[in-house]
């Protein structure tokens, strides 16, 4: 079975789940500052377990992390359709999707973990691009038809299904061949491993400040994902269906990279493409400044969601020329760790700085904070560019 074809379905899935939740929060409260709790509880215990995810993942193998991560989800998908039948619960909403966030992640090591297996630089960017376009391919199609499904099924039938999916995916990871590259880390050695793998991190220019440099396009993303219900069903007359419309366009906008970016490898513009959008992301909310109309929200949407594909495919090809080939899952999770920080922090912002002002004026806020991150980062990697 091809992994392409695997992912495309496990994508799938994620992406329904990661769309339906937060907008089931909000219909269940009516409140951006959930919205906000809910991001932050689906990302912080996440990136805690982020070592141990790395370990397991350099330990198990590929095709074993597929299985582990899809059983637990279909086990907790089954227990929530259960619990949520005849209710509708945000807490439960909330709970739920910070349990599948985790083990999403060990799904996304794993396939990090693959792509140690491709040796030059363009089979990287191209795999790459290809998990980027998946990611943001059903960005179209989950919300196009996944608006429409949140408003007329009920909650528990929605989870239901997802542990169908779930199941089949469990199927389907069986018909994998055995990977059997293994790391050797024993069990007393786990916390020398983990301390080891800070200290490559810490230390090298490259990592350090291309983690703080993913932190703040993701704190940007978060922001716009985390407030985008709230900036739209607040606008008369508009609806769920109308949110994933935006949703929708702004992955549309990511497909002219991926279908792009043979070209792109080979004129070599990988990098000032990926660099450009460093800056285009955390800058984009910057225009709530002039319109909270239905045109801006979309247009900031779409320049924030669409060059991620640009920006994910440079910064991962920058940060494998710079990994260890031991204990690679290990080392990569840790440089997830800052990267990744970004998401909760902006949920965590999100709950907290629209008690005091407009959801508009906190996003511009902190967009400005990250453009200027953004832009120190970039300028402290410049000398490293030439050796990653």
């Amino acid at each position: 079975m091809s992994l392409r074809v695997y992912l495309l379905f496990q994508t799938f899935v994620e992406r329904f789940l990661l769309f339906a939740i937060p907008l089931m929060v909000y219909r269940a409260t009516g409140s951006v500052q959930s919205s906000g709790v809910s991001f932050l509880v689906e990302w912080l215990p996440t990136i805690m377990m982020l070592p141990l995810t790395g370990i397991v993942v350099d330990r198990y193998g590929v095709r074993n992390v597929f299985l582990g991560s899809n059983a637990i989800r279909l086990a907790v998908c089954f227990l929530f359709f259960g619990i949520l039948m005849g209710s509708e619960s945000a807490a439960a909403y909330i709970i739920v999707g910070g349990i599948l966030s985790l083990f999403n992640l060990f799904a996304y090591v794993a396939f990090e973990k693959h792509i140690t297996v491709l040796k030059s630089k363009d089979e990287v960017a191209k795999a790459f691009s290809f998990f980027q376009f998946n990611q943001q391919s059903m960005q179209v199609i989950v919300p196009i038809c996944g608006a429409w499904i949140v408003v007329h099924v009920a909650p528990h039938l929605l989870f239901l299904i997802s542990a169908v999916s779930y199941l089949l995916l469990l199927l389907l990871a069986r018909a994998m061949p055995h990977d059997e590259h293994r790391s050797q880390v024993s069990v007393g050695n786990t916390f020398k491993a983990i301390k080891d793998a800070f200290r490559f991190v810490g230390t090298s220019v490259t990592l350090r400040w291309l983690g703080i440099l993913m932190m703040s396009t993701n704190f940007a993303f978060g922001l716009m994902y985390t407030a985008l219900p709230d900036l739209v069903l607040h606008i008369e007359g508009q609806s769920e269906v109308y949110l994933g419309s935006v949703y929708g366009l702004a992955a549309l906008v990511s497909f002219v990279y991926f279908l792009s970016s043979s070209k792109i490898a080979e004129k070599e513009l990988v990098e000032p493409l990926g660099v450009a959008a460093a800056l285009i992301i955390p800058a984009s909310p910057l225009l709530l400044a002039f319109s909270t109309g239905v045109p801006v929200l979309a247009l900031s949407f779409c320049l924030v969601a669409g060059p991620l594909v640009a920006f994910s495919v440079h910064a991962r090809v920058v940060r494998n020329a710079a990994m260890p080939s031991e204990n690679y899952a290990l080392t990569i999770s840790i440089t997830m760790i800052l990267s990744l920080l970004g998401l909760p922090l902006s949920g965590a912002y999100i709950a907290v700085a629209t008690s005091h002002l407009s959801v508009p004026t906190a996003i511009i806020c902190a967009s400005v904070v990250a453009l200027l991150l953004s832009v120190v980062s970039l300028r402290a990697m410049r000398p490293s560019y030439s050796h990653a």
